[in-house]
């Protein structure tokens, strides 16, 4: 038993850093997520306790909900190590949502919004994700908050710079001046996400090859975007991923940006939008409406 409540069960994901598991609350609660350090080393440990730091201090639709942390106790597994227990981010990851094929340009805005969105409210609290990338974004199928961000573990205090011995990001979608060691800087998440969506629209990284081929890539130029993608796409894939930082829009910026990329939802007719209304009425007063 974790925090008095939880009990785990299957395994959901391995990384170096930790593993994640589905959890039952005995307390009869929603399954969570509890993600247990992989190792009893004071980096793991303090892997795990700046996410549940970072988590503990947002609340957005976009963002998984912190809900414990602790030490594994005796008896169970892993006992001595650090673990945490949030959110459970239902669906799949974008990472393999670009496995599986290109995706439309108009689902795409939708979730750029929801991502931006999210990544707002986190910049405005002063921090910096810096590991913004496919795996780290996870499918929800709600409509208020279409995707989630993940991974809270290496985030960092914006102006901060790099913590000797913590990895600070993801070689295929670190922006220039995080490759280059810089102090943490809300522009690199409005980067990466950019290459993020292109890999999306494109099916293929902008910066491929091994990581010393990626990073020097990006220093010397800017990603191609296809002129196919159009000149809305063209112009806010562009101003995502500028050499410059100060270029960049911010996150509630981006966020608008997207949203001017999101179609219109079709109307409905007057008579589809009475309907509901009318057969619920019929069914409480139990009647039935001819079809």
């Amino acid at each position: 038993m974790i925090a008095g409540r939880f009990l785990l069960r299957e395994r959901l994901g391995r990384g170096s850093m930790a593993e994640v598991f589905r959890a039952v609350d005995v307390a009869g609660g929603p399954d969570v997520a509890v993600k247990v350090a992989a190792d009893n080393s004071d980096k793991h440990h303090w892997r795990i306790h700046n996410e549940a730091r970072v988590l503990a201090s947002l609340r957005h639709p976009s963002i998984v909900r912190f809900i414990d942390q602790g030490v594994m106790p005796a008896g169970t597994y892993r006992p001595g190590h650090a673990f945490m227990v949030e959110e459970l981010a239902l669906g799949t990851s974008l990472s393999e949502a670009v496995r599986s094929d290109r995706h439309s340009a108009d689902a795409v805005a939708v979730w750029a919004r929801s991502i931006f969105s999210g990544l707002a409210h986190l910049h405005t609290a002063g921090l910096v994700h810096r590991d913004i990338k496919p795996g780290n974004l996870m499918l929800s199928g709600l409509r208020r908050s279409p995707v989630r961000v993940i991974d809270f573990g290496i985030a960092a205090v914006a102006g901060t710079a790099p913590e000797p011995g913590i990895s600070s990001g993801t070689v295929h979608y670190m922006s220039p001046e995080q490759a280059a060691g810089g102090v943490a800087d809300p522009a690199w998440d409005i980067y990466a996400m950019g290459l993020v969506l292109l890999e999306l629209l494109t099916g293929s990284k902008a910066f491929p090859g091994t990581a010393v081929e990626s990073l020097v890539a990006r220093t010397l130029r800017s990603p191609h975007i296809p002129e196919s993608l159009g000149p809305r796409w063209h112009h806010f894939l562009s101003s995502l991923t500028a050499m410059e930082s100060g270029e960049r829009p911010t996150a509630d910026v981006a966020s608008a940006m997207a949203a001017r990329l999101v179609p219109p939802a079709p109307a409905a007719s007057p008579i589809l939008r009475g309907a509901p209304r009318l057969r619920l009425a019929a069914a409480a007063a139990g009647c039935a409406l001819p079809r």
